[in-house]
């Protein structure tokens, strides 16, 4: 028995469609490969994602590190508390993330240099669900168990190039890496008779990406930016062993910012990732989407503490995520909003932001189950820059 759980294990996480939301337990946000956390530092997540093109901090658009004029370091915690609920119940849970570290150095008067690493997509998950097991004659009731563990990670490390004060440019490679470690166990009412079962199976992930971006002021007040990345081969491993071979996904992003009003920033983004170069990864069970996303959020300063400006953040974000079930698609809704505090003689940054988020599985059967499921999240995102 333990060697079929094992075998089952590995089977999931090789296709990549580990049902998290077919009870009333998992995680909409996590089918398939996990949540595309979006790769948004503090700063960023605060506006909605709406100056995600044009944040240094935000390893999307290499055309941002120019703005790194100073060695710079940034670290971000930001643990997400959810809820999911349907008819067959509800159930909480707590995700810590370090979503992004980033490292930015100016090599000269116009060429910066920028070094992330960014969770791609989180697979953190648990699910809890009855089922029976034939065991001779008898039919055993039990609870069967699956958690998740791990992620794929973006190192990027890029150059920007501030080629006039009206254009600045980009280039990145990216390495993805990571790994999922599943855990399936399986606990029989009657324990006096039958012992727990447990099994867990690892996979790990590698490949590779680059990207290019630009930044344009064609009038005072007026920034235009895009960014563009091309995902090369991606491939899963188990124990050395390569079992699935497919492409990282390409990803187009545009950005508006305004910046006439005194003392604030309006921005809107739009991006779209093609998820589905990842369907070599899986099988046909996989339900994978190409997602888009609008952001909108602003930027504006605040009362002065001292002799300290503060700045404030609204926005707001509309996608769909790329993993569905049952001919379903997960979509995500959020808002969110934050601040920035400097301290130590501007030598050091302190960024917070909140998120509500709400995500729903539109399209899918009735008959599937799960397809009633509603998740909410709050996400606190905090963030420290320290400049030497």
């Amino acid at each position: 028995m333990t060697t079929r759980l094992a075998r089952r294990v590995a089977l999931l996480l090789a296709l990549g469609a580990v049902p998290a939301a077919a009870r009333a337990q998992g995680s909409l946000a996590a089918q398939g490969f996990g949540y595309p956390t979006g790769q948004l530092s503090t700063r960023a997540l605060g506006t909605g994602g709406g100056l995600s093109e044009f944040d240094q901090t935000s390893p999307l658009n290499p055309a941002a590190i120019s703005y790194f004029r100073r060695a710079q370091l940034t670290v971000q915690y930001d643990p997400e508390f959810r809820r999911v609920s349907s008819a067959g119940g509800s159930q909480n849970a707590t995700i810590p993330r370090f979503p992004v570290i980033s490292v930015g150095i100016p090599a000269g008067s116009r060429f910066s240099v920028g070094i992330s690493a960014s969770t791609y997509l989180d697979r953190t998950f648990t699910t809890t669900f009855p089922s029976t097991a034939q065991i001779g004659d008898e039919s055993v009731a039990a609870t069967e168990s699956i958690e998740s563990r791990g992620a794929i990670t973006d190192v990027r490390a890029g150059i920007g190039y501030a080629a006039a004060s009206w254009l600045r440019v980009g280039v990145a490679g990216h390495v993805l890496t990571g790994e999922n470690r599943l855990v399936s166990g399986r606990l029989f009412a009657d324990t006096s008779q039958f012992g727990s079962v447990s099994d867990s199976s690892t996979l790990d992930y590698s490949g590779a990406a680059v990207s290019a971006g630009v930044e344009l002021s064609p009038v005072r007040g007026l920034s235009v930016a895009g960014s563009v990345r091309r995902g090369l081969d991606l491939r899963v491993q188990r124990n050395d062993t390569t079992l699935r071979d497919g492409t990282a996904p390409d990803r187009i992003g545009v950005g508006v910012r305004f910046d006439r009003v005194t003392g604030a920033s309006f921005a809107a983004s739009y991006a779209r990732t093609t998820w589905t170069r990842m369907n070599g990864l899986g099988s046909s069970a996989l339900e994978v989407r190409d997602a888009p996303e609008f952001m909108v959020g602003v930027e504006a300063l605040g009362p002065r503490l001292g002799d300290v400006p503060t700045l404030f953040r609204l926005g707001g974000r509309d996608r769909t995520l790329p993993f569905g079930i049952g001919g379903g698609e997960v979509k995500e809704r959020a808002y969110s909003g934050g601040a920035g505090v400097p301290f130590a003689g501007g030598r050091a940054l302190f960024d917070l932001a909140v998120q509500r988020a709400s995500r729903s599985l539109d399209g899918a059967s009735s008959a599937v189950a799960g397809a009633d499921a509603r998740e909410r999240a709050w996400t606190i995102s905090i963030g420290l820059t320290v400049r030497p």
